[in-house]
């Protein structure tokens, strides 16, 4: 493991060159979806002689990992167990269509995992005062968030309190707590962190003002899973403040399945920074002619694997652009690369009567609004059996009197579109069939054929 702060541009790229000349050992000899992409590509091993030369493999898409994950996983296969090959835990990518994908991880790579846990909280300023909430839900498939916020805690030898929001499963019902439950643990325990995703933060806090609990040991909050903008931030430090913290904080993370952990924040405006260098090589190209793009102009990210034994990718497509910068950072002094803006996914815009919507703007836009306490954004028809009829953009939220009638100018400021607002109680459906990584437009239109 390579120190982030101490590290020169000559030892870290040295530590990766060696990393990765492993890692296409091992691809070579074991990976079953490298071994045939290489043999159709007529490339050999000593084609892969340093960093440079990743070039020469196309992107891995998500729908190649997807169509056959088995394929991804190092062998040997059918070798006895051992450090290297015996599962630890298997997680599983969330997705949007389709059925959770499996990531697994070996003996080998979960004291990794616990290696990147430990350099994210170093990053985001933890101190061995500290103390954390974990607001994610024990989910049914196994996402990772829920159990990486406990092993993170571990690495960095900190008390941790699983706050087991919502009913994980309807054969344990005593398993799992109800909002205000969530509201008083949260008060019992003085965390002096908060972690979880916005949308079920957001409803957290709000709460606690309407029960009038204070949380005046809170000075920082993790954010990871959904969108999270400036607007954001700053309604999630006011609502804060009004629960008597003083000078809270919050820390946000571009998360992902396939790294087991996240590029975080040192301090808002930082960019989001690689914990692990010597694990993970991230880089930036042109979406259509996958070449690099110059630093801190925009490009698709592509996530290589240094250092795995389970699951293991190769110039994988995360796809998300962003601007990539690979300099010290100037506030907390790291070397690694660091995302210099908010990633947002390729094909991210959404049309709606002829205008492309950010669909994280809008809910931000949303949950920016005092008063609104949970929302779900929707784009369909007006008539649902036709296809060419007038799109509309209904939202449903959780809110008072007061942001209910403010909305429809909000929303139409930020994006150009006049909304319907349709409010509803917390138990509505459409809040609680989402899973616990909200999708924060869903697109009900069908295609004209």
């Amino acid at each position: 493991m390579t120190d982030l702060f101490s590290a020169t541009p000559d030892s870290l790229a040295t530590l990766r060159e060696a990393r990765l000349a492993a890692t296409f050992d091992r691809v070579f000899a074991a990976h079953p979806h490298y071994r045939a992409l290489f043999a159709r590509l007529g490339l050999r091993r000593a084609d892969f002689q340093s960093l440079a030369d990743m070039q020469k493999l196309p992107p891995t898409l998500k729908a190649d990992y997807v169509a056959d994950p088995a394929s991804f996983q190092l062998g040997p296969q059918g070798a006895p167990p051992d450090e290297e090959t015996a599962v630890w835990d298997t997680m599983y990518t969330t997705g949007s269509t389709g059925a959770p994908t499996p990531f697994v991880s070996t003996g080998y790579d979960f004291p990794n995992i616990l290696a990147i846990q430990h350099a994210m909280m170093r990053l985001r300023g933890i101190t061995q005062a500290d103390s954390v909430l974990n607001l994610f839900p024990l989910t049914r498939v196994p996402h990772g968030a829920f159990a990486r916020a406990m092993h993170a805690c571990a690495a960095f030898g900190i008390p941790v309190t699983a706050a087991l929001p919502g009913r994980p499963s309807e054969r344990r019902p005593e398993i799992g707590q109800h909002l205000d439950a969530v509201v008083a643990t949260a008060a019992r325990v003085r965390p002096s962190i908060l972690w979880g995703v916005p949308s079920y933060l957001h409803k957290v806090l709000a709460r606690a003002e309407e029960l009038g609990a204070g949380l005046p040991s809170v000075r920082l909050v993790f954010v990871t899973g959904e969108g999270f903008g400036e607007e954001a931030r700053a309604t999630v430090i006011a609502q804060l403040r009004r629960l008597g913290a003083p000078d809270p904080k919050v820390s946000v993370s571009y998360g992902a399945t396939e790294m087991q952990g996240g590029m975080v924040e040192c301090t808002a405006g930082a960019g989001y920074h690689n914990p692990a260098p010597d694990q993970f090589l991230f880089e930036a190209v042109d979406p259509e002619t996958h070449l690099p793009v110059p630093d801190g102009e925009e490009g698709l990210l592509l996530l290589t694997h240094l250092d795995r034994r389970g699951t293991v990718l190769l110039r994988y497509s995360l796809g998300d652009v962003a601007r990539l910068a690979r300099t010290r950072c100037p506030h907390c002094g790291a070397l690694t690369e660091r995302l210099l803006t908010v990633p947002h996914r390729v094909d991210g815009l959404v049309k709606i009567r002829g205008m492309l919507v950010n669909p994280l703007t809008l809910v931000g836009a949303v949950m920016s609004e005092p008063g609104v306490r949970e929302c779900q954004a929707i784009v369909d028809k007006e008539d649902p059996a036709d296809a060419l009829s007038m799109d509309r953009l209904r939202i449903k939220v959780v809110c008072t009197d007061e942001a209910a009638s403010a909305l429809h100018a909000r929303v139409r400021l930020a994006i150009g579109v006049t909304p319907i607002i349709e409010r509803v109680g917390p138990e509505d459906p459409v809040f609680a069939d989402r899973g616990w990584k909200a999708k924060p437009l869903l697109d009900l239109r069908q295609p004209v054929v």
